[in-house]
């Protein structure tokens, strides 16, 4: 057995209200900061809410939410920009993955002197990044805990991802308040795709017994969560379990790493503008039929927890239970079930299977897959 050390960084505050207590915990980093937002936020006021309670602990903020719905380099480097011209002590996120990870991206270079794209073809940063803290508006995010970050290459819509330095991550806001911001059915998405996270996660090829456990009550959480969603539960807050969830998720994915599916996923979603979502949890349920062979025994535990696995079934049989409850649940949600319900032709996953294929994430999956492998499940879940 190899050691087992274990660090954690950033800091992690979970709780109802949470939002409230920004501006006290970054004080100790500045008083001047940048506040990157998700547009769609103004709608429902809450960029407003978080700027006036950063700025009641004189706290300065220079908001940028000119953020496109497929935030590109372009729209890095026009941050970067913005940030390095406003000489900020530090960056704040309020959105889901695609502004936290732009704002990551703005801390990780914002000392750098080098060409963008330098950093975006695998050249490492070297200077000291800016403090970074997200508020997050979503139960996920599978590179809080990661050395890396995605960024769409404005070039030819390829996805990257950007290695940024360990720790510069200061404080990730957790508040499930947040999340009753979002519609019903992009909440059950946003869910799904949580779930489907995890239980990449868990059957890493760099998992480990530590790693299994926080994975193994992160899908206890998560189902839980869904199901309460479902039936519209009052017994237990749906949006709590799904940020506990969802932080043990992302946890995880740090200590292992994410999938095929979030792979292709974020491939899609940066050449074709369709929801990263959609795409994770409708390939899921094929690539987990592709690691039944090597990966049975964790399938057989993840069934048992979502409740698919029975008393008396072997281990593919609970395997197979666990796919099949999948894609019920899929279709309970009212979701797409294939990937030509997203609008793509096939001919349009060619290239995004292609760039999957560089992506470092894909190291580490159940079994090595090529271009052609990923392609041939592509079609199945088309």
């Amino acid at each position: 057995m190899t050691d087992f050390i274990f660090r954690i960084q950033p800091n992690i505050m979970l709780g109802t209200h949470i939002i409230s207590r920004v501006g006290q915990s970054i004080l100790d980093y500045g008083s001047k900061f940048m506040l990157l937002c998700d547009p769609v936020l103004r709608d429902v006021d809450l960029i407003d809410k978080v700027v006036d309670s950063l700025e009641e602990k004189q706290i300065s903020l220079f908001v940028f939410d000119e953020i496109p719905s497929s935030a590109t380099s372009e729209a890095l480097e026009q941050a970067l920009s913005l940030a390095r011209g406003a000489y900020v002590d530090g960056i704040i996120t309020l959105g889901g993955i695609k502004t936290a990870s732009l704002g990551r991206s703005v801390a990780a270079l914002y000392h750098e002197t080098g060409l963008l794209y330098d950093y975006l073809d695998g050249k490492p940063a070297t200077t000291d990044p800016l403090p970074f803290f997200s508020i997050m508006t979503t139960c996920r995010d599978p590179f809080l805990f990661t050395e890396f970050t995605p960024v769409i290459d404005g070039r030819n819509r390829q996805i990257k991802l950007l290695k940024i330095k360990s720790g510069f991550t200061k404080i990730v806001f957790s508040d499930p308040n947040l999340f009753g911001t979002l519609p019903k059915n992009t909440s059950i998405s946003i869910l799904m795709d949580t779930l489907s996270l995890a239980i990449e996660a868990y059957i890493s090829t760099k998992s480990n017994f530590f790693s299994d456990t926080v994975l193994e009550k992160s899908i206890e959480l998560l189902t839980q969560s869904l199901d309460a969603t479902l039936a519209l539960s009052s017994v237990a807050s749906p949006a709590t379990l799904a940020a506990q969830g969802g932080i043990l998720a992302a946890l995880g994915c740090g200590m292992t790493s994410p999938g095929a599916s979030t792979a292709l996923a974020l491939s899609v979603n940066a050449r074709y503008k369709i929801s990263k979502s959609l795409v994770s949890t409708i390939m899921l349920p094929y690539l987990l039929e592709d690691s039944i062979n090597s990966r049975v025994e964790k399938l057989d535990r993840i069934s048992k927890i979502m409740g698919a696995g029975r008393d008396g079934m072997t281990k593919e049989e609970s395997a197979q239970a666990l796919i099949t409850h999948l894609r019920d649940l899929l279709a309970q949600t009212n979701m797409p079930t294939r990937l030509k319900d997203l609008n793509l032709a096939i001919e349009d996953l060619v290239a995004a299977a292609e760039d999957v294929g560089s992506l470092e994430i894909m190291n580490f999956i159940p079994r090595a897959l090529s271009t052609d492998d990923l392609f041939d499940l592509i079609k199945q879940a088309f």
